[in-house]
Parts: structure tokens; sequence; C-alpha cells
């Protein structure tokens, strides 16, 4: 066995799919399938089982592709720090982050980072949260940056807190009535909320139709919490992928949506929508790099997340609010 047989075993078996698995890897489908007979022969077993589609693995399957992972794994440590070694002068991070909180954080900490690292290559996986997670599983990232704590990761990864991230309530003003507010608009002192409108009442909005992100993203699993601990069964007026066109959609009256501050400053800014807290004590969520407990993280890698906690420390701390009295 050798790196390569063992990378290639893996795949087919994250695949189920000799096919599709050879497409990932840029070989042909022959070519692959020959290793995984090789391979097969040489250990003396059957890996996996082809007679079915999508194929399926066998318990020595299953053994061999734990195994593999925890060897590509060490392997994938030793290079980093043999990088680190050479003071980090080359190398590629590959991470994960949902593809609209890329295009927000990634802006503001790249330049600096390839100002210090020019000759790291940094790849960029953009997937839902869920999907996120099953690539660091497999290995094919390093770490990813989620607003998923501890208690929402299997065993074995850690969550390390970047920053802090408000939730906002997103509605068109005619959609809210003077009933459904915790704190009428006259009790509102502007300068000390930051342009929200007040503070809601959610049991007063079970009867409004709401605009839901699709599931596996994180966004729909808070909000999801959020409305069970009120006993709101939601009607959902339709799904997205898309804080931002969550915030539109709701800016237009077909809804109300719960969305993470960042969608509303992409589209201009509190000033510019009507946004409400729906909790006396405004809601919070920790974004967070996840990586493995045994995952070593170069000097770069490590530069790019302290990068990003000493951006966004920065910028929430300007904006906390005031909670509400």
């Amino acid at each position: 066995m050798d790196f390569r047989e063992m990378l290639y075993i893996t795949t087919v078996a994250d695949c189920r799919s000799i096919t599709a698995a050879a497409r990932k890897l840029y070989i042909s489908q022959p070519s692959l399938s020959h290793i995984v007979s090789k391979v097969e022969q040489d250990v003396g077993v059957k890996l996996f089982d082809r007679g079915t589609s999508p194929l399926t693995i066998t318990y020595a399957g299953e053994k061999y592709v734990e195994t593999a992972r925890k060897i590509l794994l060490m392997s994938d440590n030793l290079r980093k720090e043999l990088i680190d070694a050479g003071l980090g002068e080359k190398g590629r991070i590959v991470f994960g982050m949902p593809t609209e909180r890329a295009g927000y954080m990634l802006p503001a900490v790249i330049p600096e980072f390839k100002n210090q690292y020019p000759g790291i290559e940094l790849q960029v996986m953009e997937a839902k949260s869920d999907e996120l997670l099953k690539a660091l599983l497999r290995d094919d990232i390093s770490f990813y940056v989620i607003p998923r704590g501890q208690g929402d990761l299997p065993v074995g990864l850690k969550a390390e807190a970047i920053y802090r991230e408000r939730l906002l309530l997103v509605a068109e003003k005619n959609m809210i009535r003077e009933d459904m507010f915790l704190e009428t608009e006259k009790d509102i002192h502007p300068a000390d909320h930051s342009g929200i409108k007040g503070c809601l009442n959610l049991n007063a909005m079970k009867d409004l139709p709401f605009i839901m992100l699709k599931k596996g993203h994180a966004i729909r699993k808070k909000t999801d919490l959020v409305l069970r601990q009120y006993g709101i069964d939601p009607k959902i007026m339709i799904e997205l992928s898309s804080c931002i066109s969550a915030v539109q959609l709701a800016a237009a009256g077909l809804g109300v949506a719960i969305v993470p501050q960042r969608a509303v400053d992409a589209l201009g800014g509190m000033a510019r929508f009507c946004c409400y807290d729906f909790s006396v004590t405004p809601e919070f969520w920790s974004v967070n790099a996840v990586y493995k407990e045994d995952m070593y993280l170069g000097r770069a890698e490590r530069y790019l997340i302290d990068l990003m906690k000493q951006k966004f420390i920065r910028e929430a701390s300007s904006a906390a609010p005031v909670p509400w009295q």
C-alpha cells in the first residue's frame, strides 16, 4: 500500500462510484478500477461490492478506509510541520466557508494574509454547513468557518471562537403591528441600538409567513431552534439558499426572516431595512473555526484564523448593542 492507493480507495468510498471517483481524481475509470483490484489482491480481501449501484463498502473496506484516513492525516500533518520548519514560504491551505460568508469575511483578511505569506495558495470550498462538516470528516479541508458551537459537533472536533455575530429579524414595517412590540418605537433610542427599530415578541408573530433558509444551513437550524422555544410552527412562505435573498424578500413584505447581521450589512446596513431584535437580550451566535482535535494547524493556517479574529472581534465590538431595558 502507498499514499496514492490509500487516497484512491478513500475517494471511491466517498463517491460510492468508481466512475465518479475517477472524475474527481482526474484519472481514467479503467485505471482506477485496475488500482482498486490491485489493492484488493494485495490485501487479499474485497473492499467493495461492485454488484450494487451505488457500490457498497465491505466491512474490510470500512477498516481499510478508517486506517487510511488516519495515515493520510498524519502524512498531511508532517507535511505542514516541515513547511513550518522552512518558515512557511510555500504550501497550500484548503478550508471551507458558506458562500455568502466567504464573500463577507475573506476580502477583509486575504490581502494582509497574502502580504505575510505570498507563497501560500488559498483554496476555499464553498458549501452549506452540513456539507462542510462532511468534507472535514473526510479530510478534504483542514478547517471550516461556521456559526456552529462545540455542543453541535461530533466527538473529535474542536470549535475555536472567532467572533460573535448578531442575529436580527427583518420585516417590512407594515407587517409589524403595535401589539407585536415588547418595546414601542417611542421608547427607542436609535443611537443606542444602531438602527434597530424595536424589540419584538415572537409569540405575537406566529401567524406571519416566515422566509427560511433551506435545511443544512446553520441559520436554518438556529431559526428552527428559536421558533421551537416559542412553540411556533412557522408558516413557511419560501425556502432559500441565500441570507441576502431572505433579507430582500422580507424587505419587500413577503414575510419575516431571521438572519445574521452580516447579510444586512452586505446590502447597505440596517439604515436601509426595518431590523428588529426578537428577545430582550439581543441574540448572538459564535462564528467558529472548526477542525479535528488531532489536526496540526500550520503556521500559515494559524495566522489566517488569528487574522479573522483580529478583524471581526474589533468590528463586532464597535457595533456592540445596549440590552433593552
